[in-house]
């Protein structure tokens, strides 16, 4: 009997086919080495060979049979012996479990790898959506514990505001800050809002930044920087121009700046806080800007400037000289200003009043 090609049942090891006369596994392994000797030797004869010792199947595995799989618990596999083409084949691709681990089975031949391997034992694997629900579940758990923990630390002895302190207010007063704060002492420093308390303060017409710290246990720290202002604007009560042209609310601390004056201008109330006048100003503050650039000393100098008339300025210096440019002074004005000064100075006479509006002509009135 000859097994190439086919699963060999251990039930035929027993003892009473060797009685039978069936040679014995050497007797047998010598008779087929020289069967393969001469079917090398005879390649035609070895189809015809294959077909009469193996009747059923066909050289053609196309054409060959389904073969029903034998028991895994009685099948004995020759590697080497045993045809590649009847060997269960180990499913590369094959679906693993969601759950569960894979279950030992009879070794088997990988085409991938070419060699014999047990089938894989895979690990637990969960579905999506039970990765979505554990990551969901977990991040509302970590919510949860944060607002237990903000709870404790807002009711916690010994947190609470006992203390506000004011930085950087020169023209705003502390109470003018801390009345716009509207903070109440004794309340759980966690529950100040610092982002609702800056907003509150940035809306003060002085206020160009403010900063705001929580200092544990029991402090908040208020840091403003404060707009400058570059001249005054008097209408009835003193107010501050910053660069921009916006109105700042009145202050005792502008009494004490010396700064230029703008008068002949009239504004509402809701002006105050805002840049809606700061078109009818920008003729004065571009003159600061221009004359600071060229000529300090005379900037230092300027002690008002009137905007009555809006095609021209007239501006007043410290000395009492009155001078009147366009509504835009150029560099050619400063000097046309400067040599009738020092001609006046010559002659020992002081300018009163003096007029540039008037190309290649000055009048000028001495005192």
């Amino acid at each position: 009997m000859h097994y190439q090609g086919s699963k060999v049942p251990l039930s035929e090891k027993s003892e009473r086919f060797k009685s039978a006369g069936i040679p014995s596994r050497r007797a047998w392994g010598q008779t087929r080495y020289a069967a393969v000797s001469s079917r090398r030797q005879q390649p035609e004869e070895k189809k015809f060979s294959f077909k009469m010792l193996t009747p059923g199947k066909m050289f053609n595995r196309a054409s060959k049979p389904e073969v029903k799989p034998v028991s895994t618990t009685y099948a004995f596999y020759r590697p080497g012996a045993t045809a590649v083409a009847d060997l269960p084949i180990v499913n590369e691709r094959a679906d693993k479990p969601f759950w569960g681990t894979g279950k030992l089975d009879t070794p088997a031949f990988s085409e991938k790898e070419h060699i014999w391997k047990m089938p894989a034992v895979h690990p637990n694997r969960l579905k999506p959506l039970v990765w979505v629900t554990v990551i969901t579940f977990l991040v509302l758990a970590g919510w949860w514990a944060q607002r237990r923990a903000t709870v404790a630390l807002q009711d916690a002895a010994g947190l609470k505001l006992a203390k506000v302190i004011v930085e950087g207010a020169h023209y705003l007063t502390q109470d003018e800050v801390l009345k716009t704060a509207d903070l109440t002492l004794g309340v759980s420093m966690f529950k100040v809002s610092l982002e609702d308390l800056n907003q509150k303060l940035s809306k003060l017409s002085w206020v160009d930044r403010v900063f705001v710290e929580r200092r544990l246990p029991s402090s908040i720290l208020i840091s403003v920087r404060e707009r400058k202002p570059v001249a005054l604007l008097d209408n009835g009560i003193l107010y501050g121009v910053d660069k921009e042209g916006r109105m700042l609310n009145h202050s005792d601390a502008l009494l004490n700046e010396d700064l230029p004056l703008i008068s002949g201008v009239r504004f509402g109330a809701e002006a105050v806080g805002t840049t809606l006048a700061a078109q009818t100003l920008k003729p004065a503050l571009d003159f600061f800007t221009f004359i600071g650039k060229k000529d300090p000393v005379l900037a230092h100098d300027v002690s008002e400037v009137n905007l009555s008339d809006a095609d021209s300025l007239r501006v007043t210096f410290i000395n009492g000289v009155q001078v009147t440019f366009n509504d835009t002074v150029s560099e050619t004005d400063l000097k046309r200003m400067a040599l009738v000064l020092a001609d006046l100075n010559e002659k020992g006479k002081k300018a009163g009043t003096m007029d540039f509006r008037y190309r290649d002509m000055a009048f000028v009135r001495t005192r």
